[in-house]
């Protein structure tokens, strides 16, 4: 989900398509390994749209993005599960939701191939397969 702080959006505006965010201040991920950011993720009509924003912050933590975000330093892309108790405090507003998509983030359990799993190897994918599918099923707003 898109999100800015209420500060932020009363000071700078609210965009209303995806691409007026090429004229927003823009907090990203930045993934460690490589030093490559996120596309932003939108959806429109069914078809998927991909954005390069232009980052005004770049961290590989994103609990200091959500802390800079909720102090007013721009606008963020999250998943849900990172932004929900912020935006329930109202630290965060929600933004460009009719353009949010459904897909979620790629989870993998990654484990040695043998022929037979040991009962804990098992039992853990078999959760963690229950969980996911339980979880496309409900929101998340602890």
């Amino acid at each position: 989900m898109t999100c800015a702080s209420p500060q932020y959006l009363a000071q700078y505006g609210t965009p209303t398509i995806p691409t007026e965010l090429l004229q927003h201040r823009c907090v990203n991920f930045i993934y460690p390994q490589t030093g490559r950011e996120p596309k932003w993720k939108f959806e429109q009509d069914g078809k998927a749209i991909d954005l390069c924003v232009e980052s005004y912050l770049r961290f590989d933590n994103s609990e200091v993005i959500l802390e800079a975000v909720i102090q007013g330093a721009g606008v963020v892309q999250f998943p849900k599960f990172i932004a929900a108790k912020a935006i329930a405090r109202g630290d965060l507003q929600p933004i460009l939701q009719s353009y949010a998509t459904q897909v979620g983030l790629p989870i993998s359990v990654l484990y040695p191939q043998k022929r037979y799993l040991c009962a804990k190897v098992r039992v853990f994918v078999e959760f963690m397969t229950e969980l996911m599918a339980a979880l496309k099923r409900v929101d998340i707003v602890d």
